[in-house]
C-alpha cells in the first residue's frame, strides 16, 4: 500500500513525504485592491437605490468567483493525493487556535485548512482510501527523521534547523511531512 504524510503549512500549503511541495493559493491576497474598491463603492451607494443593489450583486459574483477558484485548487490538490496513494497522515490542526493569532489568521483563512482536511475525508470514502489523523501535540517538526532527537527549543520562524546529534541539516516542513508518515505507519 502507498502511504504519504503530508504536512499543512503556511508558506506551503502542502509538504509531503515525497517532497513534492503545493503552493498556497493567494486568491484574496491578489484580488484584494479590487475587493476594496467594490466593497468602497458598494458602502458609497444610496440605501435602497438600484445603483447599490447593483453593487450588492457585483460583490456577490466577485466573491462566488474567488470561492470557487479556492475550491477547485482545493479539490485538484485531494484528487491527485487520494489518486496516487491508499492512506494518507494527516495531522490534527487547532485552527481555532491558529486563527487567534493576527499575525496568522489572514493566510489561515485564505488556506481553508479545515475545508481541505474535510475534502479529503469524504472523498477517502468515495475512493475506499484511508486517512488517519495523528495527535495535534506530536512534535512532527521538532523531531529528527533520522535519529530522533527532539529539538525543544524550535520556533515558528525556524525553517531549517541541523540536529546536534547526525548533524543533518533539515528543513522544517519536509521533516514533519516525514515524521507524520512514520507515526501514521506505527498507528496503523
Amino acid at each position: 500500500e502507498k502511504i504519504i504524510g503530508i504536512d499543512l503549512g503556511i508558506k506551503t500549503f502542502i509538504v509531503d513525504s515525497n517532497g513534492i511541495e503545493y503552493d498556497k493559493i493567494k486568491i484574496m491576497e491578489n484580488n484584494e485592491n479590487k475587493l476594496v474598491k467594490l466593497n468602497r463603492k458598494f458602502s458609497k451607494k444610496k440605501i435602497g437605490s438600484n445603483n447599490r443593489n447593483k453593487y450588492r450583486i457585483k460583490l456577490a459574483k466577485f466573491h462566488e468567483k474567488i470561492n470557487n477558484k479556492k475550491e477547485n485548487y482545493l479539490h485538484m490538490i485531494s484528487n491527485k493525493l487520494l489518486n496516487e496513494n491508499q492512506v494518507i497522515v494527516i495531522e490534527d490542526l487547532n485552527v481555532k487556535g491558529m486563527l487567534k493569532n493576527h499575525n496568522l489568521s489572514k493566510s489561515v483563512q485564505e488556506l481553508s485548512l479545515n475545508r481541505f482536511k474535510n475534502i479529503l475525508i469524504y472523498k477517502s470514502k468515495w475512493y475506499f482510501r484511508d486517512i488517519i489523523e495523528i495527535d495535534r501535540y506530536f512534535p512532527s517538526s521538532k523531531l529528527c527523521n533520522i535519529c530522533g532527537y527532539k529539538h525543544r527549543n524550535l520556533e515558528l520562524k525556524d525553517r531549517n534547523w541541523v540536529c546536534p546529534l547526525c548533524n543533518t541539516t533539515h528543513n522544517r516542513d519536509f521533516n514533519a511531512a516525514i515524521n507524520i508518515k512514520r507515526e501514521g505507519e506505527r498507528i496503523l
